[in-house]
């Protein structure tokens, strides 16, 4: 009985409360709300939360309403949200994510709501499911005026095309909420999102990016950038005509070196560079004038840079030399480290190959030989490719003269892309780069030269006959 009367009372207090014309905010978030269609609100409502409920469509009452500005409808079942609401052109912001979207909020491209500034359609699962080539083709005729948008987690590998439409987007996240769920995107700038040349924040986290394509300094206005967690191997040039950029996020990739252009960026405050393959800083990053944050926390470098003292936010460790042990560097370190746990300290073991051993990372194509690389050998050694000779031949002088057979391939850096890199500027030839590898002319000298052993009398008895 007293839970009757409990529920009456709540019941009673809760319809008390949505007939309040006074109330311009209401939060009815995680309450299993699964239908409220026969509910009046308050006409003056202007932020309302019906998160974490069990809604499976915008009920009638809510699209009733005339003064939102703020709509939290996240965490239900909502699969369409196609029919344009009262508050059309007072919303503000409108959250989606976490439901079972079917499509983007048709209204939203159609009505073009002239107040709406932010749209999170983010972990829908199905977005994709009503984008026919009819439906999609018309969509993209249409051109919003949003400036945040976030679409995080929605199973995106096509239809990239849309985000064309937000021509005056500031601020885009597509990186990844859920890993089965995450945004492939292979290369930035990607179709659509070379037409949002407006941003200032890009975020692209987890979405195998594994190329920057030279065109990506059409973001002229960007301050913020995450393509963290992602495939990238190198960073072109292209990248630091980024003027106005104060946050660069490229930790846990395989990037191999940074572009000398860096100290370009003049505004770059923030640098995190931890988890990626560097052997090598520029010579010239200390000319960075606002860095105050650099993270190159597990990488392969052998030296640390140097005239890094401005900085306020540190971190070595990990690499292929002993970490400093200062007061100072310590405090630095700490403080980048204020929310990052399981980092240790110290120098990284270095594992060493055998130089001849072919490198893990080279294909087959990158140890062939070029055809320079053969003309070469072929003037150096004219009987390169003689075919064998027979046992006749044998007690000639010219068989026994040392020549190349075939020349072994030259074993692979794990910095090679860094190498070709300056050997097209012109700066210097590595050793691995020689058309005959410096070993097998070695190998060759020796051969030609051997060290000959003198025998002295008696050293060997001969017992053989004088008709053998």
């Amino acid at each position: 009985m007293e839970k009757e009367e409990d529920a009456l009372i709540e019941r009673n207090g809760f319809t008390k409360l949505l007939t309040n014309i006074h109330i311009t905010v209401l939060d009815l978030s995680h309450r299993s709300i699964a239908n409220i269609d026969n509910t009046n609100f308050p006409p003056n409502l202007i932020e309302l939360n019906l998160s974490h409920n069990e809604l499976v469509c915008v009920p009638p009452p809510i699209l009733d309403l005339k003064c939102v500005k703020i709509l939290d409808l996240s965490f239900n079942n909502i699969k369409y949200f196609d029919e344009s609401p009262a508050f059309c052109h007072t919303i503000e912001k409108l959250n989606l994510a976490y439901n079972e979207l079917c499509g983007p909020p048709y209204w939203v491209w159609v009505e073009n709501p002239k107040n709406l500034q932010e749209l999170d359609i983010s972990c829908n699962r199905n977005i994709k499911k009503s984008l026919n080539d009819a439906y999609f083709n018309e969509l993209l005729q249409y051109k919003t005026s949003l400036s945040i948008i976030k679409l995080c987690s929605c199973n995106l590998s096509t239809h990239y095309e849309l985000l064309g439409t937000f021509h005056k987007a500031k601020t885009l996240d597509l990186s990844t909420k859920n890993l089965l769920l995450s945004n492939v995107m292979k290369q930035v700038p990607c179709i659509g999102l070379d037409k949002c040349c407006d941003i200032e924040r890009l975020n692209l986290s987890q979405t195998w990016i594994c190329t920057i394509t030279s065109n990506i300094d059409i973001y002229q206005n960007l301050k913020e950038i995450n393509l963290s967690q992602n495939s990238l191997t190198d960073v072109p040039k292209e990248f630091c005509n980024l003027s106005n950029l104060e946050i660069c996020i490229l930790s846990s990739n395989s990037i191999m070196f940074l572009p000398d252009e860096i100290v370009r960026l003049k505004k770059l405050i923030i640098l995190c560079l931890d988890f990626n393959k560097l052997c090598m800083l520029p010579e010239n990053m200390h000319e960075l004038p606002n860095l105050i944050k650099l993270d190159v926390y597990d990488n392969y470098l052998y030296d640390a840079p140097e005239k890094m003292e401005k900085l306020q936010e540190f971190d070595l460790a990990q690499n292929y030399f002993e970490e400093p042990d200062d007061e100072e560097y310590i405090l630095k370190k700490k403080k980048l480290r204020l929310n990052l746990e399981e980092r240790i300290d110290g120098r990284k073991f270095e594992i060493l190959r055998p130089e001849s051993a072919k490198s893990t990372t080279s294909t087959d194509e990158d140890l062939a030989l070029t055809d320079n690389e053969i003309s070469n050998i072929e003037e150096n050694n004219d009987i390169n490719n003689r075919e064998l000779s027979s046992p006749e031949d044998w007690d000639s002088d010219e068989y026994w003269v040392p020549h190349f057979l075939c020349p072994t391939a030259p074993s692979q850096s794990p910095w090679l892309f860094f190498v070709k890199r300056k050997m097209a500027e012109g700066n210097f030839c590595p050793m691995d780069a020689h058309p005959i590898p410096v070993v097998e002319k070695v190998r060759y000298e020796k051969m030609c030269k051997p060290n000959y052993q003198y025998e002295s009398d008696g050293q060997f008895d001969d017992y053989s006959s004088d008709d053998s």
